[in-house]
């Protein structure tokens, strides 16, 4: 990993628990993934927030991906602002 890669987002998810999920599914894997809402979550926590988002190194898109899709979780290609 370089200091300089970026985070790219490969997912939406309706909640950020289903997000969590995935990226717990991406840990196991040996893939660093992150869910920027559960900061905020913690930050404010009697806010809800409608949807989660999955984000990993650009550098391993292609293999969170397909061990997503190999764990069977749906993804919601994200929107292009998120990134």
């Amino acid at each position: 990993m370089h200091d300089d890669e970026r985070l790219v987002t490969i997912a939406s998810f309706e909640t950020v628990w289903e997000a969590s999920i995935a990226r717990g599914v991406l840990n196991v894997a040996g893939i660093r993934a992150l869910v920027p809402e559960e900061t905020l979550i913690r930050s404010w926590r009697d806010s809800i927030f409608p949807i989660g988002t999955l984000q990993v190194l650009e550098s391993d898109r292609d293999r969170a991906i397909a061990e997503l899709r190999r764990s069977q979780i749906r993804l919601v290609p994200p929107s292009i602002e998120a990134d």
